[in-house]
């Protein structure tokens, strides 16, 4: 047991897990040790669908001690209060665990942006307990004004999804997309921001761009202009940011806190970082957050982990970028899918297939499968 070699692994969402698979499969004297914070990790693509199509919540949640057995790692419920690169050490509340190596793969976390009234005040949308929160407010019909702070990805399609709750349970209140730039979705392609901004109207969602959220009280939101909204909901999904303890690391990030790494995914000897945490460039260019990247990124890394244990040249990571969606919930979705520009109902049911695909188990894959072809049936606009 004197030469059994530690792999620490922070963070158990789709990077961290791809790398600890690959890494099982491994026939080598290496102790797998994976920490969060979390008893489960969120199957994150799907919790916008949650909110609107009622799918299981137990669906998307995967208890993450029942796939370390299934695995083969040692999972520690800690969450990492910061790193020691020269010690090769990591520290907990509780404790300090020396490493061999080490993968950061923590993701991201909601950036409230140092505003307590919105984290006092709003809805998160980061696991399956924040879509039970959304829920069953919305179900008590406390509200009559919905507030999305934040017009990317995440703030269209919690929009959309409310509206299809709102729709579901017979209400009529007011969805409001709230984006502080001049257009929604960021850098996306024209053609794609004036299709969403058109399906957004004709479902009844109201855009606010050069805006912000400029009071923000129990069930009562201001907003940049002298609008005030009464009996509101606050949906924060504006942006999102890096663990605390990469904030507090020593090493070159970008402005969101992400860890530049090299074509190596390497940030350090026997470092790497892969996922939401990552920052990785290839000739200029970045890529963005995404499951597929994260999950390949987990793999590579796992890769170059063992090929420096086994003293071999490490395998340059070569990301595949298959295309994205904008999933929206009349199913009127559009994306760019290996280089096409797609609109309407065949975006929707790619990004439901993937999301099965990319699902663990197989009780999970048929539950999903079933929700999501019965909610498809709901295609009125």
């Amino acid at each position: 047991m004197g030469n059994m070699r530690k792999v620490i692994i922070i963070g158990a969402g789709f990077a961290g897990l791809s790398a600890a698979g690959r890494l099982s499969r491994y026939n080598l004297s290496t102790e797998v040790l994976v920490f969060d914070k979390k008893d489960s990790s969120a199957f994150l693509p799907l919790l916008p669908d949650a909110i609107g199509r009622r799918l299981n919540p137990g669906l998307l949640a995967y208890n993450i001690d029942e796939l370390s057995r299934k695995l083969n790692f040692k999972f520690i419920k800690e969450e990492i209060t910061s790193v020691d690169l020269q010690a090769r050490q990591v520290f907990t509340g509780r404790s300090s665990y020396a490493y061999d190596a080490l993968l950061i793969s923590s993701g991201s976390q909601t950036d409230f942006f140092g505003n307590q009234h919105a984290q006092l005040h709003s809805y998160a949308l980061n696991s399956v307990d924040d879509v039970k929160r959304i829920t069953d407010a919305i179900k008590a019909d406390k509200f009559e004004n919905f507030i999305i702070c934040g017009g990317g990805y995440t703030g269209v399609e919690a929009a959309t999804n409310l509206w299809l709750l709102c729709r579901k349970n017979g209400f009529s209140g007011k969805i409001v997309i709230v984006e502080r730039s001049a257009q929604i979705l960021g850098p996306l392609p024209l053609w794609m921001k004036s299709y969403v901004r058109n399906n957004l109207k004709n479902m009844g969602i109201e855009v606010l761009v050069n805006s912000v959220t400029e009071d923000i009280r129990q069930d009562r939101v201001s907003v940049s202009g002298n609008l005030l909204f009464e009996k509101a909901m606050l949906v924060w999904v504006p942006g999102v940011k890096t663990a605390d303890f990469i904030q507090k690391l020593a090493v070159e990030k970008n402005p969101q806190g992400r860890i530049t790494v090299d074509e190596y995914l390497r940030f350090k000897e026997d470092c790497f970082c892969a996922g939401d945490a990552s920052f990785f460039g290839r000739k200029g260019n970045y890529l963005r957050m995404a499951v597929q990247f994260s999950i390949a990124e987990g793999a590579c890394a796992a890769d170059n982990i063992i090929r420096g244990m086994e003293k071999l040249p490490f395998k340059k990571f070569k990301p595949c970028d298959l295309g994205y969606i904008i999933p929206m919930a009349n199913n009127k979705s559009c994306g760019m899918v290996f280089g096409l520009n797609l609109k309407g109902f065949l975006p929707t049911l790619l990004h439901f297939i993937m999301c099965i695909y990319r699902s663990s188990g197989l009780r999970n894959k048929i539950g999903l499968a079933g929700s999501l072809i019965r909610s498809c049936l709901f295609t009125d606009s």
